[in-house]
């Protein structure tokens, strides 16, 4: 075993440790580990320790867990128990899921060969070799949205195993059918696997959300789907049985992203729920939210002032978009003309913003379950990767972005142009991995959402100068959405058939 990565952790607090020796039958792969032990950890001691399993643990220092972890021992917040992370493999959308049941596109198909190698390898191998706790009571399972779905499947269907669960923006849309003819709700895995299996009397859910997880709201009803999937998780799981006060602990978090920065933010909150010391727990918690089944835009909310105050947390998750004007096209003056073909690729009847919100659905679909090599090459020599393409997406979303909120605001300041081609290649991407460029994509996205969402209609129709051309704020809200058509056409047309 090699002790690694000493300068993120306080001598003497933790011990970081990766383990590369098990190799799965099941899966037929090793699987690597990385295994957090508590400070003072005796392999021989006579009590067996509390044990935490952690799907995508190739994670831990983004998320910060060494770090959290051991200002929590220094408090004296948590118990001592040992964290075992679980390096995801390139099928992590096959290997995670719903055990036996692949969503509509035919994903997650080894999740039951993954639930397989946990109980009956995992398991035996963590608690021979690092002391860990065989009773139900003391195993939690977490994991971060594919990865937290696959927590919450374990927990749920082997609580002999395991009676406790965290997950973090769960991927709880996992479904059968795709969006669009003969979708219904019913489509959703993990509600269906909920409403045909038992409560268990010992079973706790932590679960979570934040309200930029996405911006899709497929039902119109003004709760992005994220938060909508859970609560009728919750919903499913109290037709059950479930003691909301006292099995459930939901945390809702205000601008939070689908992405580890958040999730590392709220994992104290997590740590403390499933390994806090009474005492400390009781101080350092804060009340859980009320669970709510509809979120209003106070505006329009039928309650009194006084009921509005309480519930403003929950009902303030993500109103709907402020209406922004888009009678009128901008003009060919408003422009450049270098940009007309990514305004042209607009629709006349068609709302920006809402082209804005819908394309990250494309996009993940495109690229989330390419292989790092598929996705860092070229379709010919000397063409940007597929990684390249998304980053400059979000390098040009940033700058556009950025232009409209100086000209919004009345700056006339002249900005100078980007130099697309140098920015590629001083990027990096294809050293990143897929998954951390999506997210950076739905960071950025969210960003811009919120920021045009909040321009008025004189705010559009102001002006500024870019790259020594005029161009409107209203022309950099077509162009954004335009000059992502442009480049999923040339994912689709050439990059896809290579």
């Amino acid at each position: 075993m090699e002790v690694f990565a000493p300068d993120i952790l306080t001598a003497g607090v933790l011990t970081l440790v990766r383990d590369e020796t098990l190799i799965s039958s099941f899966l037929a792969r090793p699987v690597v580990l990385d295994v957090l032990l508590p400070p003072g950890f005796d392999p021989t001691a006579a009590a067996p320790y509390p044990v935490l399993y952690l799907n995508d643990g190739q994670d831990l220092a983004r998320l910060r867990v060494p770090a959290t972890l051991a200002a929590l021992y220094r408090m004296g917040a948590v118990r001592p128990f040992v964290l075992v992370g679980i390096h995801a493999s390139a099928l992590r959308t096959q290997e995670y899921g719903i055990a036996g049941q692949p969503d509509y596109r035919e994903r997650g198909s080894r999740a039951g060969l993954y639930t397989e190698f946990v109980l009956n390898e995992l398991l035996p191998y963590a608690q021979l070799r690092y002391r860990v706790s065989a009773d139900p009571a003391e195993a939690v399972a977490a994991g971060f949205s594919l990865g937290g779905l696959m927590a919450f499947d374990l927990v749920w269907q082997h609580p002999n195993r395991f009676q406790r669960t965290g997950v973090f923006s769960g991927s709880f849309w996992w479904r059968d059918h795709a969006l669009g003819p003969g979708y219904t709700e019913a489509a959703r895995l993990a509600h269906r696997r909920v409403r045909s299996g038992q409560l268990h009397p010992q079973h706790q859910f932590w679960l979570q959300t934040g309200t930029l997880d996405e911006a899709n709201d497929r039902n119109g009803n003004g709760v992005i789907d994220a938060v909508d999937d859970t609560l009728d998780l919750i919903e499913e799981l109290r037709r059950q049985g479930l003691d909301v006060k006292n099995q459930l602990r939901y945390v809702q978090v205000e601008g939070g992203h689908h992405h580890q920065d958040t999730w590392g933010r709220v994992l104290p909150d997590f740590l403390l729920w499933a390994f806090g010391q009474p005492e400390a727990a009781a101080q350092l918690l804060t009340p859980p939210l009320p669970v709510v089944r509809k979120q209003f835009h106070l505006l329009h909310s039928p309650l009194t002032p006084a009921e509005a105050a309480v519930l403003v947390p929950t009902l303030h998750l993500l109103a709907p978009t402020p209406p922004v004007p888009f009678a009128m096209r901008p003009q060919e003056t408003e422009y450049a003309a270098f940009y007309a073909g990514y305004v042209s690729r607009i629709p006349a009847d068609a709302n920006p913003l809402e082209l804005l919100k819908n394309q990250p659905t494309e996009v993940h679909a495109l690229l989330e379950n390419l292989t790092d090599e598929q996705a860092s090459q070229g379709y010919a020599p000397g063409k940007w990767s597929l990684k390249e393409m998304l980053l400059h997406m979000v390098d040009a979303e940033r700058i556009f972005a950025y232009r409209a909120l100086r000209f919004a605001r009345g700056d006339a300041q002249s900005l100078l142009t980007f130099d697309q081609n140098n920015y590629v290649a001083e990027s990096g991407a294809n050293s990143r991995s897929m998954s951390d460029l999506l997210a950076e994509y739905d960071a950025v996205r969210a960003a811009t959402l919120a920021l045009f969402g909040s321009f008025t209609a004189g705010q559009l129709a102001r002006s500024g100068t870019a790259n020594g051309h005029p161009v409107s704020v209203r022309a950099l809200l077509y162009i954004l959405p335009g000059h992502e058509l442009h480049h999923l056409s040339i994912m689709r047309e050439r990059y896809f058939p290579a």
